[in-house]
């Protein structure tokens, strides 16, 4: 149904084509991360010779949808290019794609992303009529050629990196060759200067709320020459080394961007937004040793203070760790996921745990911050598996007497489309197998984060009043070790300086905080006075039931026979009473009837991939033209 190819004129010359391109919003704020994937996009149609490309940030502008709607109509374009980089963005990707059609139905949409590993639901489901298959650049400009040209469907199977309909037939090019290393992000940064707010991605290092959670513990940020600096995100790579079977990626293996090439885009970005604090927003960074040494060696020349958003544990040594520390690293995150040996063979992490114990060391060693990120609840995981993450937890505890020992992001395995965690779902009737469920699934994640219990599925055969358990429990475990080595005084004093609490500098008040990347939940502060905490009344009274975790740890973990209580408190202030009881009915049927003896993984403790392909396969019903998006690369 290529309405709008079907109404152009063939004598219209290439540069009248009206492209644009447009993200989704994400996260409740809008972030300090850019939209990398559609200026990328862009800057590809442009040198191809298409003038009129637009970008319309809708995720970092947060424009009301009526004037979202407005603005589109009034910009009419050929093509609108939808970029949904993450699959919780399905309900609003719905909504726009089918309002756009009814608005401008001879609008071509095309979507590219990681939502796009659902493709055949976009397809018949929304508004969308063609859907982009790993990187865009050259995609879209071989689209864009043959749109111009023809208003066959046939002629865009020539066109490697589509999914689409053609008279009831679900068409799957394949995958378009990766760009070359070079190539990688070559973004125009004044196109948000003019389309979107700048600001949002160059904020002051002082207002910046990821600057303030990871560069505050770095004594270097005092330097004098430091003040009033802004902070900046670049990326030097794409891909990963990793499969992990929680993860949905469309790249094979890494890429990393020459080291010269990163060095002339981070003087670019110093000189032109007074950038002093960077973060490398990679997956992956340093996994080639001599790329990072190269890196390390320039980077050091630009006195910034940098930080790492992913690295992976087998690509650390003291020497490097070191190494980068030297040359302005403040930060390094690994996505540790687990303490235990089983999960992190279902995981597929291909790490062992000895490194992880290994790289906490190490960090604290060389004066770098990191924080510990688990992912629970991933099929196989259960209370023995949950004591092995804990004693991972109590050794990062131990540590140092300066070191926060709740700086711990604990999330549930999100089971997204493309993985082998989303095949199991499936599998197991968590999801369901038709197209229906599909879509109910994916709405009910839309605008939902891995931190969110009320959309975690049950993947490791446990009810929610069990699995819900583990993340308090984790909590009172890494409290409470600190206690009993520093006292209770050194807790308070971290407590004070943690995520928990926020001071003003212009006031003595300090707010006891939480955070959800959830858009639909977002938690309130508490305001107290000077440095004393808040007393039990006063959180229980005003709600914040999960601060007295960690204001009360002893106290609590003496009391932790009465988690599945407290789980049913923070759950009825969260979500509702209907909620409640309905995990209240899970959990008794899963004692009466439920089991009867059957495992709740029976499985051998190996790759969540390997499970899905020998045990499981494909489903009956699906499609082979998705077959290989639903296994990922």
């Amino acid at each position: 149904m290529l309405q709008s190819v079907d109404n152009q004129q063939p004598d219209k010359c290439e540069k009248d084509l009206k492209i644009v391109i447009v993200t989704t919003p994400i996260r409740p704020i809008p972030t300090e991360y850019p939209p990398l994937g559609s200026l990328s996009v862009i800057t590809a149609l442009k040198k191809a010779g298409y003038s009129r490309v637009e970008f319309y940030d809708i995720d970092g502008l947060r424009p009301a949808y009526d004037e979202v709607l407005e603005t589109l109509r009034q910009k009419k374009p050929d093509i609108l290019g939808i970029s949904a980089i993450v699959s919780t963005a399905y309900e609003y990707t719905k909504r726009l794609s089918l309002d756009m059609k009814q608005m401008l139905p001879h609008t071509t949409i095309v979507l590219g992303g990681n939502l796009g590993a659902s493709a055949e639901i976009l397809l018949r489901r929304t508004g969308v009529e063609f859907v982009v298959l790993g990187e865009g650049e050259r995609v879209i400009v071989n689209f864009v050629k043959v749109f111009r040209t023809s208003s066959a469907k046939s002629v865009f199977e020539s066109i490697p990196g589509l999914v689409y309909f053609d008279s009831g037939r679900l068409v799957n090019t394949g995958y378009e060759a990766p760009l070359p290393e070079d190539q990688l992000y070559d973004i125009d940064w004044k196109i948000l200067e003019r389309s979107s707010k700048i600001e949002n991605f160059f904020p002051s290092a002082t207002e910046a709320l990821l600057a303030k959670s990871t560069f505050s513990h770095d004594l270097r940020i005092r330097q004098p020459h430091r003040r009033g600096k802004n902070m900046g995100t670049l990326v030097t790579s794409k891909g990963c080394v990793g499969r992990c079977t929680f993860c949905h990626r469309w790249e094979k293996g890494i890429r990393n961007i020459p080291v010269p090439i990163v060095m002339e885009r981070l003087r670019y970005i110093v000189d032109s937004y007074n950038v002093g604090f960077i973060t490398f927003g990679d997956e992956c960074f340093g996994s080639n040793r001599r790329w990072l040494m190269e890196f390390c060696k320039a980077v050091k020349e630009f006195d910034v203070l940098w930080r790492v958003s992913g690295m992976r544990v087998d690509s650390a040594s003291p020497e490097h760790l070191g190494m980068m520390r030297n040359a302005g690293c403040s930060v390094a995150d690994f996505g540790m996921e687990t303490g235990s040996k089983k999960m992190l063979r279902v995981i597929g992490k291909k790490a062992k745990v000895e490194q992880h114990y290994n790289v906490l060391k190490w960090m604290q060693d060389a004066g770098l911050h990191t924080t510990i990120q688990l992912v629970l609840g991933m099929p196989g995981e259960n209370w023995e598996t949950i004591k092995e993450t804990a004693r991972l937890v109590e050794y990062n505890a131990t540590l140092a007497e300066n070191k926060d020992p709740l700086d711990i992001s604990i999330n549930y395995a999100q089971a997204l489309p493309g993985t082998p965690l989303y095949e199991y779902a499936r599998s197991h009737n968590l999801i369901g197998q038709t197209i229906d469920d599909e879509e109910k699934y994916l709405i009910a994640i839309s605008d939902r984060d891995a931190s969110d219990e009320a959309t975690t599925l049950q993947l490791s055969g446990y009810p929610k009043l069990v699995t819900e358990q583990w993340r308090p429990y984790l909590i009172l475990w890494a409290a409470k070790t600190y206690i009993e080595k520093f006292g209770i005084e050194a807790y308070h004093k971290r407590l004070l300086e943690s995520k928990y609490f926020s001071g003003s500098p212009c006031s003595d008040e300090i707010d006891v905080s939480g955070h959800s990347d959830s858009i639909r939940n977002v938690w309130k502060p508490v305001i107290i006075k000077g440095d004393r905490l808040p007393g039990f009344y006063d959180l229980f009274r005003s709600g914040k039931w999960r601060v007295l975790l960690v204001r009360y740890p002893l106290l609590l973990w003496r009391l932790r026979f009465l988690l599945p209580l407290m789980v049913l408190g923070f759950s009825w202030r969260r979500n509702s009473i209907r909620y409640v009881a309905g995990i209240v009915r899970e959990y008794i049927k899963d004692v009466l009837y439920a089991r009867k003896g059957k495992a709740r993984f029976p499985f051998e403790y190996k790759s969540l991939r390997e499970i899905v392909e020998q045990h499981i396969g494909p489903l009956p019903a699906d499609n082979p033209a998705v077959l290989p998006l639903r296994r990922g690369r």
